[in-house]
């Protein structure tokens, strides 16, 4: 789900675990009020999906990193997300984010390094 920040700009997407939509609307509502000290009212949630719809409107080959897609170009990811919050304890979609992060990282530094040399 994306989480938007009252009287701001910023959104994040945000990671949990619950039985259906309405538990984790709920449940994300609950946190991120207490999180940023606001009243859950102000807690503004869009785009809930679940790991499935996710995973099916996703294009990578680990159907594990799909969930962090935001957008495509083609067959190709365009735009991943950025500093998600867990609001989890899952190590598995902790795991599967660091390696992403990994290697978007490596792959970062490899074209820095190709630029310099070019």
């Amino acid at each position: 789900m994306i989480y938007g920040k009252p009287n701001s700009n910023e959104e994040r997407i945000v990671f949990l675990m619950a039985g259906s939509r309405e538990a984790a609307s709920k449940r994300a509502t609950s946190v991120l009020a207490a999180l940023f000290d606001i009243e859950p009212p102000e807690v503004y949630l869009y785009n809930l999906a679940s790991f499935v719809d996710l995973v099916d409107s996703g294009v990578s080959d680990d159907e594990d990193l799909r969930i962090f897609e935001l957008g495509w170009k083609g067959p190709l990811v365009s735009v991943w997300a950025e500093h998600p919050l867990f609001l989890t304890d899952d190590s598995s979609l902790l795991g599967k984010w660091a390696e992403l992060y990994a290697d978007l990282a490596s792959a970062t530094a490899v074209e820095a390094i190709r630029r310099a040399r070019s």
